[in-house]
């Protein structure tokens, strides 16, 4: 675990300190010569997590909705684009994984709710974020314990950082690495690392 905590760190230090050496470059522009986003995106990914001490399957999906849309700046002009490099989003969000184990059978499916901060440069964005969620999830995976049976609603909360890669316009290759504290589990610290598709709409 700590070897994830490790990587992790150093990876989000490596990905701000990019943001920040980047941020005066130019970025992608619309027909108008003001930078190109979306109001929304739809995310798929895939990857791993390590609630205990085995490694499982992750797979993830999420609604990302800009806070300072395009079409109610100014009316909808397009003139009241703001002149800060980051950009805000709600991004409601479905994750699950299920646990292998010869003895533990179950799984962890996560509704959740995440406010995230982008900050976009020349043909990548990289984003900090942080949100809260409800894990259904059942109590032998919960609690590691394959005595247990049925299923438990606990709260989570999440913080995570990644990059998305510009593709085209309207298609970006991200990562996400994240840590997921979820109430009443074992080993309360779920680490995570994904790969995806984000279609900007």
């Amino acid at each position: 675990m700590r070897r994830w905590l490790m990587i992790s760190a150093t990876l989000g230090a490596a990905l701000l300190a990019a943001h920040l050496a980047s941020a005066q470059s130019n970025r992608d522009r619309d027909d108008k010569g003001e930078p190109a986003t979306s109001n929304y995106a739809v995310a798929v990914g895939v990857g791993l997590v390590q609630p205990t001490g085995q490694t499982e399957n992750y797979y993830m999906a999420s609604l990302r909705i800009r806070l300072n849309r395009e079409d109610e700046d100014n009316g909808g002009g397009g003139g009241g684009r703001r002149e800060s490099g980051i950009q805000g989003y709600l991004e409601p969000e479905i994750g699950y994984w299920k646990s292998t184990d010869r003895l533990i059978k179950g799984s962890d499916t996560l509704l959740g709710i995440n406010l995230i901060g982008a900050f976009p440069f020349a043909s990548a964005e990289t984003f900090l974020g942080a949100g809260v969620g409800a894990h259904f999830v059942d109590a032998n995976v919960l609690r590691s314990d394959s005595t247990l049976s049925g299923s438990q609603t606990k709260l989570g909360a999440n913080a995570q950082f990644g990059i998305d890669l510009h593709v085209t316009r309207a298609l970006t290759v991200f990562g996400t690495g994240r840590f997921d504290l979820v109430q009443g589990a074992k080993d309360n610290v779920q680490s995570k690392i994904y790969l995806g598709l984000r279609a900007h709409l």
